[in-house]
């Protein structure tokens, strides 16, 4: 079967599940006269299939079979992801620190706000997963050429994800710490979102073919 946890970064979460879609599709050639991605994408061919609700109910419980062993494939990852998550963890205290401290030092405010609206997709960022003194200088530059700086850092699960934001007058820039998915919630996001995808399917054709036989 596809790696569908690939790390964040390095696919957004729609390119996964077109990948898990595409698995799930390989793993139920043939068994019935829809793919996976055709019903999703085009329901409305299969308006005139016979039992169309009891032929989408068959193939959740394929759907929920290909999620079950994908969490038993992937178990083996999650001892990595809490390793890797932790040394993200402490690498983003130790940027937060020297961030505060440096921005203190040069009289630029430095804010924890309780929302930061901004336009995300203009943003300079640059992910890192090590600190030394090449990211030093770099810290120290782009604090000095912005306005002031926003720790955007969250907290997923007990670990944390160092954001900050260096907002300038033109442009915002941004240093991420790099922080692994974790492989079982990539799948369980996509199971229920294809689980109500599903459903919602079933009574919408099943509507339409009431309607007709009236």
């Amino acid at each position: 079967m596809a790696d569908v946890t690939a790390p964040v970064g390095t696919m957004t979460f729609q390119e996964q599940m077109d990948l898990i879609i595409d698995d799930i599709d390989d793993s139920i050639a043939g068994k019935y006269v829809f793919t996976l991605r055709d019903l999703l994408e085009n329901p409305n061919d299969y308006a005139d299939t016979p039992d169309i609700g009891k032929e989408i109910d068959r193939l959740k419980i394929d759907v929920n079979l290909y999620f079950e062993n994908k969490r038993t494939e992937v178990a083996d990852q999650v001892s990595k992801y809490k390793d890797d998550a932790l040394k993200a963890t402490r690498l983003a205290d130790k940027i937060g620190g020297a961030v505060k401290d440096k921005a203190k030092s040069i009289k630029k405010p430095f804010v924890v706000p309780l929302f930061f609206v901004r336009k995300e997709d203009e943003d300079e960022v640059l992910f890192i997963d090590n600190y030394d003194t090449s990211h030093e200088a770099l810290l120290d530059e782009m604090i000095k050429g912005s306005m002031f700086v926003v720790d955007i850092s969250l907290l997923i699960e007990n670990f944390k994800v160092g954001r900050w934001i260096f907002v300038g007058e033109n442009k915002n820039r941004g240093l991420f710490v790099f922080f692994p998915v974790n492989p079982l919630g990539v799948l369980d996001i996509a199971k229920d979102q294809m689980t109500m995808a599903l459903d919602g399917l079933k009574i919408e054709l099943e509507s339409t073919e009431e309607t007709e036989k009236k």
